[in-house]
């Protein structure tokens, strides 16, 4: 009974022993495997796997509903393991915190703190840069051709939209200068209609561009240029003359001075020798004797003629050799004018020049003066009309002082019946010999506007210094 007793108690002992142990492996078992967050101690990270360039270096566009691609793992290697594992990482700034703003942004990973690196050792960045989106605009035409006075538009469509504003300008003295502004809808893309204001009627040719500014959605865009070449509005049949954009004479002004010459460069010539007539300027006998002379005086090469050496020694520039004789008057039309429009700067041009001197063979400024043919000349010219081979400067030539004859006969000009003239026809008178000795621009009420010696007057169409009309010719058909 006694040494049962001992058993059972050594038994019972052995067992408490037993469970003892057992708790005590188990708690010591369970400090060693605590995950790394609640360790005591920090874990070293001594390789961090490299990004892919895809990943590190990201674009994307703003609004395109895409968010930077920031992976979730890194693939590390701690100190003391050969083996890379996957440690969970976040980023900042985040790519929900990025959303659709533009900029260049540095996402820094954020690594658990449990984790240190090692000494040297860096955590990976991404560079995302988010741009704006390129714009787009379609539908811009390129070179055009219009006809003055009408209508003209176009659709373009532009993309991204999203309610910004599209502008229209034209170009100006070399700057680009806004005439209309635009606002499209709020949408990705949307189209409106570009509607042109008539500036582009008075332009031969006007460029033209579309200018959408940059946006908070998109990039800044700037059309190429357009042009648009303007059709006249008004023009003669082809078989008459035909109105120009420009006056450029195939004649030089700076033609020698010879025996028969007029005009104003020979008025100029004789007045330096105080000879000859103010309105009848002739470059005569007497005024090659003169110009002989004054060549031996200033030792040129005495050939009675004057060329440009003998027009400086006089002391006139090099200038006013050269327009002196060649006067153009200034364009009042455009393409947009009408033929109405055309006369009236036919004669308005013809009466700057009231009172002005008549000077034969001259057809100057109005400050100068001209005769019959060159006040003719002058008001066509500025109203974009070139009568060559008649012209300002061939009229001061020998043989051409009734440049009225060439006129007279040029099939370019529409002859009229003299009871069919209406304003802005062409009168033309004969001598008592029969030829044509003078033109007049009929104004109207039984009057017309000419030179006749020693100015320029407003008269009724037939007086008491030439009643012969030979008949009229029509400038605008």
């Amino acid at each position: 009974m006694k040494i049962h007793r001992k058993f059972h108690f050594i038994t019972v002992f052995l067992l408490v022993f037993l469970l003892s142990f057992e708790t005590a492996f188990a708690e010591e078992s369970t400090d060693t495997e605590l995950p790394p967050e609640e360790a005591s101690t920090s874990f070293v990270i001594e390789e961090i796997m490299p990004l892919e360039s895809g990943i590190a270096h990201q674009s994307i566009i703003a609004r395109s509903g895409k968010k930077p691609s920031l992976p979730a793992k890194l693939s590390v290697r701690l100190a003391g393991q050969t083996d890379y594992t996957n440690l969970d990482v976040s980023w900042s700034p985040s790519a929900d915190s990025i959303g659709s703003k533009v900029g260049t942004f540095t996402c820094i990973a954020r690594i658990p703190s449990a984790y240190t690196l090692k000494e040297g050792l860096s955590v990976p960045s991404i560079r995302v840069e988010v741009k704006k989106e390129e714009t787009t605009v379609s539908g811009i035409p390129g070179q055009l051709k219009k006809k003055a006075r009408s209508s003209f538009s176009h659709k373009i469509t532009v993309s991204p939209a999203y309610g910004r504003t599209v502008q229209l300008q034209m170009k100006k003295n070399g700057k680009w200068i806004t005439k209309k502004t635009y606002k499209t809808s709020n949408r990705e893309s949307a189209s409106l209609t570009v509607t042109y204001p008539n500036d582009w009627w008075k332009a031969t040719s006007s460029s033209w561009r579309i200018l959408a500014p940059e946006s908070p959605e998109g990039t800044g865009f700037s059309s190429s240029s357009i042009t648009i070449k303007t059709k006249r509005h008004y023009q003669n049949p082809a078989k008459y003359v035909q109105i120009k954009d420009k006056i450029v004479l195939k004649h030089s002004g700076a033609y020698k001075l010879r025996p028969g010459y007029m005009g104003l460069k020979v008025r100029k010539v004789n007045n330096y020798f105080h000879i000859g007539s103010k309105y009848w300027p002739r470059y005569t006998s007497l005024t090659r004797q003169k110009v002989k002379a004054f060549q031996r005086r200033k030792h040129l090469k005495a050939t009675g003629v004057v060329n440009l050496k003998t027009w400086t020694k006089m002391g006139f520039s090099k200038k006013s050799w050269k327009t002196l004789g060649a006067y153009v008057s200034p364009i009042k039309v455009n393409p947009s004018s009408t033929k109405k429009q055309h006369i009236n700067a036919m004669i308005r041009t013809a009466k700057k020049y009231l009172g002005s001197d008549y000077v034969v063979g001259a057809s100057g400024k109005p400050s100068q003066g001209a005769d019959c043919s060159g006040l003719i000349m002058q008001a066509l010219y500025a109203a974009g009309v070139d009568p060559y081979p008649v012209s300002c400067v061939r009229h001061s030539k020998a043989g051409y002082e009734y440049e009225s004859r060439n006129l007279w006969t040029s099939k370019k000009f529409k002859a009229v019946p003299y009871s069919k003239k209406k304003r802005g026809d062409l009168i033309f008178y004969r001598g008592g010999g029969g030829a044509i000795i003078h033109v007049a621009i009929y104004l109207g009420d039984g009057k017309v506007i000419e030179s006749w010696p020693n100015k320029v007057v407003i008269w009724p169409i037939k007086n008491s210094h030439r009643s012969r009309v030979a008949g009229v010719r029509r400038v605008f058909n």
